[in-house]
C-alpha cells in the first residue's frame, strides 16, 4: 500500500465503485494503483500504465475515445508529459503519459467523482489533525487497507521546524500517546516526529525551505 500511495502522489503532482467504464489499447499493461482512495476530498481510482505504441498514439487512442462524449476536454503538455482530462457525467478522466524510449509509452490513468458512503465515512473518521495555527493543507490522501485506514498529508506554514516539532509534541504528550522520537537537525532544516498510542501512530517529518516549513504527515488507525 505504501508503493501505491507513493505512486499515486508522483502521478498527482490529483471497496471503490464507479460508472466509468475505461477502455485501454489492446496490447497495453495495466497495473493498479488506487482501488479506494480519497484524494482532496475525491474518490480516485488509478492504474500505472504502460504501452508498446507510441506516445501520439496513445495519445489519439485516449482522446478519440474521451473527447465525444465530454463536457468538458483538455489537452496539455507539462514537461515529458502529455496530459488529457476529460468530464464525462459526474465522472473526471485523466491520462498523464510520457514516452518511453524510442517508441514505449508509460503513465498514469485514473477517474475520480464524489465519495460514497464508505469512503466518505472513513473521510469523516480522519478529520480533525490537529495543525498550528495558519497552516495550509497542500494535499491530503486517505484510504482503507485491510483492518487499516490511513491519511497522508502534506502541509506547509511559516514556522520554523522546531516551533512546529515543539507543537505536536506537546499536543500528543497531552493525550498520552507514547512518543517514540522528536528530533531536529543541528541546522534546524529537517526534523522527524513518532507517536503512537496502541496499534495508532502518526509519523511527520520537517523540511524547511524557502522560509516555509514543509510538513508530511502519515497517520495510521486500526479499526
Amino acid at each position: 500500500m505504501r508503493k501505491s500511495l507513493y505512486l499515486l502522489i508522483l502521478f498527482l503532482l490529483t471497496n471503490f465503485k464507479v460508472s466509468a467504464n475505461i477502455s485501454f489499447p489492446d496490447n497495453a499493461t495495466i497495473v493498479v494503483v488506487s482501488d479506494g482512495m480519497l484524494v482532496d476530498g475525491l474518490q480516485m481510482k488509478a492504474w500505472e500504465f504502460k504501452s508498446k505504441n507510441s506516445l501520439s498514439e496513445n495519445v489519439d487512442f485516449f482522446t478519440k475515445k474521451w473527447q465525444p462524449k465530454s463536457d468538458v476536454f483538455t489537452h496539455k503538455q507539462l514537461n515529458e508529459w502529455e496530459v488529457l482530462n476529460a468530464v464525462i457525467g459526474d465522472v473526471i478522466y485523466t491520462a498523464k503519459l510520457r514516452k518511453v524510449g524510442n517508441s514505449y509509452t508509460s503513465g498514469y490513468i485514473a477517474t475520480s467523482k464524489e465519495p460514497d458512503n464508505r469512503l466518505q465515512l472513513i473521510d469523516n473518521t480522519l478529520q480533525g489533525f490537529p495543525m498550528p495555527s495558519g497552516t495550509t493543507v497542500i494535499r491530503e490522501i486517505k484510504s482503507e487497507d485491510g483492518g487499516k485506514i490511513s491519511s497522508t498529508m502534506i502541509l506547509d506554514n511559516n514556522f520554523s521546524v522546531k516551533s512546529n516539532l515543539s507543537f505536536y509534541k506537546k499536543y500528543y504528550t497531552k493525550y498520552n500517546w507514547a512518543i517514540d522520537k522528536a528530533a531536529y537537525t543541528e541546522q534546524l532544516d529537517n526534523g522527524v516526529f513518532m507517536t503512537r498510542n496502541g496499534p495508532n501512530n502518526v509519523n511527520i517529518t520537517f523540511m524547511r525551505k524557502k522560509g516555509r516549513t514543509f510538513i508530511t504527515v502519515v497517520r495510521e488507525d486500526v479499526k
